[in-house]
């Protein structure tokens, strides 16, 4: 049955109720007395609430088909018959397609039927056991479901008014350009008053501007020669001219002999006023003159839709600052291509190096200008047929329809322009991403713009000015996304392995500690590089959880190693910035704690580049952890290329010579010497210092020459897992 059938819901759309309507269906007539009791002095909202009573389901029926605006029905199951209540919702919903109206079931029978297959099979909003309800909690019921009541209805409202206001306007409806949509009112008055002289519609601001000069935007029949020329030029009879003017003074549509003058204004969104004149050739009846009026109405709401339609173009694909179209715009653009176009079609995604720099130097108005110039700078660099959007404040996306290849080469002035700036010249460098559509015909509107954005990420990363997408980089970009994927998994279930690597004495091979490494077995069975997944684990947000899980892991292997008679300390690695957060050293210390660890027992290893960049930082945490016992290294020392008077201030034990120089120095003197350097200057600031990367008895022996006693590599053990690490130290 049809829902809507026997219940209008217009019928509920007047001016707002001062009263709010609620209806009790009954049967046991002191249970009744009892809820009006508990409610007759309930007011929402500064409104009162009508009480009505039905002592049956078929009196409830009239009732309810007699007051359409009853906001809330308290409805008991059983009365005239076990299942009467519950037919009563059927008539409400179904017959009288009555859907707004809230019904809450009462019961004093709670077993009688589970309230999940109630809520299941009927449409009713909510279910009460009798005996459950207090005044209090019913008066809560009653006020929140009139409330919800008058939302749904006010939905309703809203949704009813706009069918009319489709219903009314058929063919406008559809027009979203203001000019397809002033030519369309012409054709429609003439078709609607049967008339075929022709008219114009006019654009002007009446505040600025005299009628005389108004645009003619639209024109039809005779008057169609006088399109975009200005009105005087086709209003030549003086009594049409008066009754223009007058009709833009008043503000009202006049019906003149032979003419209709309308006036519509949309000066909230456009700042405009609309002058429509058509030439009639009889006069309208008084009908039609209705008619005209009633039609005006729509003519009205047309030109509010059309300007309000362009206005949230405006906010939905345009930059509001430089006018220039958004990244909407450019998805809507690519999807729209027709299969030719696509086939010539690139985009050219550019990212300007230290744009919010130069904004926090020069200010905001001056890197609005900057983009301005740069767009026409772009604009006139390609001599075909180009499309420019903002992506970013700092990113635009050129699309270009033409068979040129580029490349870094032919884009030179592109990555370094010079453009004018209030006068003066500045020059920008650029990063260049290049998708050609031609390569990848399957890939929709957002992706094309996806890879776009992914793409100059990656030259950014590279340090390179212009990456091109391809399938292979594709191929690399989904096998990245995959590992990522994996990673993820490893690190929240927490199976990411710890190898530890001894380090020993150069003098006499002596265990002194041990360094702990993270291992990766993907599920292939392959080892992942560290280099590898720590960089996938920072860029992923994951690098925190595995800095936790590393430590905590090697507290544990220390203590399993205290067990056997082997209490040496094992450094653990910093992965990335994670050193910057405020939070990182409170947790450090805490896990210290929560696994009963020796401080003494735990190195942290800072690289000598987390050190240079995030110093600041890091020294406000040094000396508390020198107070408490922890030892820090520095760690790949001689890489950071920085000021080494930065050692002198800073509360570290150990510098760790970067593998790197080990490995050069018996075929390079320029790395003799550093290494030299390095050594005797731990040594002259009474640090510690151990070489990574011992692989031979002679580079030990040289090590051991400069004055470097402690070491590591694969020359003593490569990393091991704890139970390797055990036997190890046993045999």
């Amino acid at each position: 049955m049809d829902s809507t059938s026997h219940f209008d819901s217009s019928m509920l759309m007047s001016a707002p109720k001062e009263v709010c309507k609620v209806l009790s269906v009954e049967d046991d007539a002191d249970y009744q007395m009892a809820l009006m009791n508990s409610l007759s002095a309930l007011q929402y909202d500064g409104k009162k609430v009508e009480f009505l009573k039905a002592s049956s389901a078929s009196e409830a029926a009239v009732v309810i088909a007699e007051n359409p605006d009853i906001a809330v029905i308290f409805l008991d199951v059983v009365m005239e018959t076990d299942r009467a209540g519950l037919g009563l919702v059927g008539t409400i919903r179904e017959v009288i397609g009555n859907d707004l109206v809230r019904i809450v079931l009462l019961t004093g029978q709670p077993g009688m039927m589970p309230t999940d297959n109630l809520v299941g099979q009927y449409d009713i909003d909510d279910y009460w056991c009798k005996s459950d309800l207090t005044q209090a909690h019913l008066q809560t019921i009653v006020l929140s479901n009139i409330r919800t009541w008058e939302h749904l209805l006010a939905m309703q409202e809203a949704r009813h008014s706009m069918q009319l206001l489709l219903f009314s306007s058929q063919r406008l409806s559809s027009k979203k350009d203001m000019l397809e949509y002033t030519h369309s009112i012409l054709e429609e008055i003439s078709h609607l008053l049967k008339i075929e002289q022709g008219g114009i519609v006019c654009f002007f601001n009446s505040e600025q501007e005299k009628l005389e000069d108004a645009l003619i935007v639209a024109a039809s029949g005779e008057y169609s020669p006088y399109i975009h020329q200005f009105a005087s030029m086709a209003i030549k009879d003086e009594i049409l001219t008066e009754a223009a003017r007058q009709t833009s003074l008043s503000k009202k549509h006049t019906f003149l002999e032979g003419f209709s003058v309308l006036y519509f204004s949309n000066k909230e969104l456009d700042g405009r006023d609309y002058i429509v004149v058509v030439k009639l050739n009889r006069n309208l009846t008084s009908n039609e003159v209705n008619l005209l009026q009633v039609f005006c109405e729509n003519i009205s709401a047309g030109f509010r839709n059309v300007a309000l339609n362009n206005k949230l173009s405006e906010l939905a694909y345009i930059e509001p600052t430089s006018g220039i179209h958004n990244k909407n715009w450019l998805v809507r653009e690519i999807r729209h291509m027709f299969s030719w176009e696509r086939e010539k079609a690139k985009l050219l995604m550019l990212h300007v190096e230290d744009l919010a720099y130069t904004e926090s130097v020069l200010g905001t108005k001056y890197c609005d200008q900057l983009t301005l110039s740069l767009y026409e700078y772009l604009c006139d660099f390609f001599d075909n047929a180009v499309d420019v959007a903002l992506f970013e404040r700092d990113t635009i996306v050129m699309l270009i329809y033409d068979n040129k290849e580029y490349h870094e080469a032919n884009l030179e002035q592109i990555i370094h322009p010079s453009v004018t700036v209030e006068d003066a010249i500045h020059s920008l460098d650029l990063t260049i991403s290049l998708v050609n559509f031609s390569d990848f015909p399957n890939y929709e509107a957002e992706q094309l713009v996806s890879v776009g954005k992914s793409t100059l990420e990656r030259a950014k990363y590279e340090g390179v000015s212009f990456l091109a997408f391809s399938e292979e980089l594709a191929s690399a970009m989904f096998s990245r996304y995959e590992l990522l994927k994996e990673l993820r998994d490893v690190i929240l279930q927490d199976e990411m392995e710890v190898y530890f690597q001894p380090k020993v004495s150069l003098i006499d091979n002596k265990l002194i500690g041990f360094e702990a490494l993270a291992r990766w077995k993907n599920r292939s069975g392959n080892f992942v590089s560290p280099e590898q997944f720590i960089t996938l684990a920072e860029s992923s947000g994951l690098v925190d959880k595995l800095d936790r899980q590393i430590l905590r892991k090697t507290c544990k292997a220390i203590n399993e190693l205290k067990d056997i008679g082997v209490s040496v300390p094992i450094s653990v690695n910093v992965a990335g910035n994670e050193i910057a957060r405020p939070n990182y050293f409170e947790q450090f210390t805490a896990i210290l704690c929560e696994e009963n660890i020796d401080n003494n027992l735990i190195e942290l290893e800072i690289t000598e580049s987390q050190f240079i960049e995030e110093k600041t930082t890091i020294n406000r945490h040094l000396d508390t952890l020198k107070e408490i016992g922890v030892r820090v290294n520095i760690d790949d020392f001689g890489t950071g290329y920085s000021s080494l008077t930065y050692l002198s201030t800073l509360s570290v034990s150990t510098i760790k010579i970067d593998q790197s120089f080990v490995w050069r120095m018996e075929n390079s003197a320029k790395d003799w010497k550093i290494l030299k350097m390095i050594i005797e200057l731990g040594r002259s600031l009474g640090l510690d210092v151990i070489a990574e990367g011992i692989e031979t008895e002679q580079q030990k022996e040289h090590l051991l020459k400069l004055g470097c006693e402690q070491g590591q590599g694969y020359l003593f053990a490569k990393p091991m897992p704890l139970t390797e690490v055990m036997a190890w130290v046993k045999s």
